[in-house]
């Protein structure tokens, strides 16, 4: 099929099998309203076997969790054929969530792995669960990459997170540092600024490359928030900035590509994504490349009530290849 070089807006979401229904459709149910909107749009005929949905604990929020968890779980029951899953799990342990995956895998698995159909809502993971997900899906069961879906949010500028809890590589993406290369630092910035200045303070690399998110309604208020909002760190004389699209992996991965030929013999490549969650798909498509690199994370402390006043947007198909369906 001809490349899609862009995210495609879906207005209604059909299922991938024509012939039966779809193997398996995996969402996540958070506090943000967007997470119910993809599900809102399945078509009157979509089917799946199986339907997952992670809750991932959010105290602070709970109420509103189960409030989206509830309307998923109405509707995907009447979507789902065979098995509808909740895997509850905690914010800071993304272990646990896929521990709980991988337990009924052998229940909800694909019937062909050489032609699986799955659909994954990324909406509303976080972007370490996401991460988390990917690799099970794709570098250890083999699937290949799932369909991806995301729905985007309508917003004032405005900080998203306060504080970090914790720093930590995230697992299974340790990579492969050298002792004898000095790093270079590659940091996807938006409106969450102490979490990515505590990653570089405590990397301390010798070499910065900031990718600012460049808005798909190409607004000027955002892109102009997002460098002052992190504007101690571009002050920074070893900070690079350029620019990055907010909803294209597949055109992120190509945009870390280039910046790891520049730097491949002399330097350790070290991620910290805290843009959007369509580019931490595309530095999953990147990492499968080239998995040496490491990525690391900063958890928040908290959310703040920003994320309360944001409304659902529309939901896109994202481009993952060249040969993207």
């Amino acid at each position: 099929m001809k490349a899609a070089e862009e995210p495609i807006l879906i207005e209604v979401l059909t299922r991938l099998n024509e012939y039966g229904p779809d193997d398996l459709f995996i969402c996540c149910a958070s506090f943000e309203e967007r997470c119910v909107a993809s599900i809102q749009r399945m078509s009157p005929n979509f089917r799946a076997r199986y339907s997952i949905i992670f809750v991932i604990e959010e105290p602070r929020h709970e109420e509103l969790v189960e409030v989206n968890l509830a309307k998923i779980q109405s509707i995907l029951s009447r979507k789902t054929a065979e098995g509808l899953f909740v895997i509850r799990c905690q914010r800071e342990d993304p272990v646990d969530g896929i521990g709980q995956l991988k337990s009924i895998w052998h229940r909800c698995k694909p019937k062909d792995s050489e032609e699986p159909f799955i659909t994954v809502d990324i909406s509303g993971f976080t972007k370490v669960y996401l991460l988390g997900l990917l690799h099970y899906l794709v570098a250890e069961t083999n699937l290949g990459l799932p369909r991806m879906i995301h729905t985007t949010q309508s917003y004032s500028p405005t900080r998203l997170t306060q504080g970090v809890q914790q720093i930590s590589t995230v697992t299974n993406y340790f990579g492969n540092i050298s002792l004898e290369k000095d790093n270079v630092l590659v940091l996807f910035l938006g409106f969450e600024p102490e979490r990515a200045l505590s990653v570089w303070k405590q990397f301390n690399p010798t070499r910065t490359i900031a990718l600012i998110t460049a808005p798909r309604d190409s607004n000027l208020e955002y892109l102009k928030y997002a460098e002052k909002n992190n504007e101690y760190l571009l002050s920074q004389p070893s900070v690079e900035v350029r620019q990055a699209p907010a909803d294209n992996p597949w055109a992120v991965r190509n945009i870390l590509e280039s910046i790891y030929d520049e730097v491949k013999t002399t330097y350790n490549m070290v991620i910290g994504p805290f843009g959007t969650k369509p580019q931490v798909v595309g530095v999953f498509l990147f990492w499968l490349e080239h998995p040496k690199v490491q990525i690391v994370y900063s958890f928040p402390q908290e959310y703040t009530k920003s994320y309360l006043n944001r409304k659902p947007g529309q939901t896109y198909l994202l481009p993952l290849s060249l040969s993207s369906k």
